[in-house]
């Protein structure tokens, strides 16, 4: 029977992030951990916090290094961990992990997705210098050496997906899909609305191949060739764009083409209360069948239907939740289903009526309450473990 440190207990949930929690929310890897932690606070918890990025090394450790003096004579009841997207850089972070482990906290991380697996995602079509193909090597073996640490120390593994926990084999894991924001303008919806002439769809993401970019105009130009029936308003960072203008875009999309390069609830607000519809168009591949983007979410809490591609976790949360459409992922379907929509609005009034329960039943509150739920039964098994 292992034997674990015993101390006093300093608060309810110690809560790691890699983010600057005095920056601003400027991507979904952000917009996760405030979140998460907002929802923490919610419950009424004692929390401590380790934030900071994991580029800025120097700020990073100091904050490390003082929560591991807060160790020498506290420990948390509970702890939860929201890693970056890629591998943990400081290895003072893995020895915070073991000295909570021989405390006997019971731990739950966040996997938040495996870019490292399949790196012809990141290269997006195109072929690696060496030095990239290297680069990714030494990440991986990066990533290998963080998930040894994890299944030494960590109580329970949370993913985004149940399809990408199947590509792990951790003793004790399970799905933790992203949340939803209760909005005041998700209301009840009770009258029907009028037919509109032209539809507004709304895209908030990123601007390449493997984000849809080439299939949603293409779609949408092909279902605007006999006079405009739907505008795309497409908001992405402002980089991305510069770099696949001149592949993608024709001067004729002005007619039916927004590009907006903003970020944070308070700047895109205005944006979606134009919209009547959101769209994810991703191309289907082994990466996107397991990804579960928070936009999705987002697109709920704002309510406004989703049309999405058969990417398997996509699609799953679109029509279990009743608030969307799936269409093959080719441009030809995509606009079919645009002029579909266009011409039966009525189905959008009808998936427009279940985003307020939908928002409801999958709030980031909903989230917070089943990570301490289930870091509280890890404890209570320490505990008779160690009874």
């Amino acid at each position: 029977m292992e034997k674990h440190e015993k101390m006093e207990f300093g608060c309810d949930l110690l809560y790691i992030t890699f983010i600057d929690l005095d920056g601003n929310v400027s991507t979904g890897s952000s917009v996760r951990p405030r979140k998460m932690l907002e929802a923490f606070e919610e419950m009424g918890l004692s929390i401590k916090v380790l934030s900071g990025i994991k580029t800025n090394r120097p700020k990073r450790r100091k904050n490390i290094e003082e929560i591991l003096r807060w160790l020498e004579t506290k420990r948390p009841r509970l702890c939860y961990v929201e890693p970056p997207s890629g591998p943990f850089y400081d290895r003072k972070d893995l020895v915070l992990l073991k000295k909570l482990r021989r405390q006997g906290v019971p731990v739950g991380l966040f996997y938040r997705d495996a870019y490292w697996m399949f790196p012809e995602y990141g290269a997006d079509g195109r072929k690696l210098p060496f030095s990239e193909k290297v680069k990714q090597e030494v990440i991986k073996w990066i990533q290998r050496r963080d998930l040894r640490v994890f299944r030494r120390t960590c109580s329970h593994i949370f993913f985004p997906s149940s399809s990408m926990a199947f590509y792990f084999n951790f003793p004790s894991q399970s799905a933790l899909p992203p949340g939803c924001v209760i909005r005041g303008g998700v209301e009840q919806i009770s009258q029907v609305e009028e037919k509109k002439e032209i539809l507004t769809f709304i895209f908030v993401g990123g601007a390449a191949r493997n984000h849809g970019t080439f299939l949603t105009l293409e779609a949408f130009e092909k279902a605007n060739q006999n006079g405009v029936i739907s505008k795309l308003i497409y908001i992405c960072p402002e980089c991305q764009w510069n770099k696949i203008k001149g592949e993608v875009y024709k001067e004729n999309y002005a007619k039916w083409l927004s590009i907006f390069h903003v970020s944070g609830d308070e700047k895109l607000a205005p944006f979606y209360e134009k919209a009547d519809l959101a769209l994810l168009a991703a191309p289907k591949t082994e990466y996107r069948d397991f990804a579960v983007p928070v936009k999705i979410y987002e697109y709920i809490s704002y309510g406004k239907p989703i049309l999405v591609t058969d990417c398997n976790e996509t699609k799953k949360a679109v029509l279990e939740n009743q608030v969307g459409w799936s269409v093959p992922d080719d441009a030809l379907s995509v606009c079919s289903k645009i002029i579909f929509l266009h011409e039966h609005q009525e189905e959008i009034f009808e998936k427009k009526k279940r985003c307020r329960e939908a928002c409801l039943c999958n709030a980031w509150a909903r989230r917070a309450e089943t990570v301490i739920q289930v870091l509280s039964a890890k404890e209570s098994q320490l505990e008779q473990n160690n009874g």
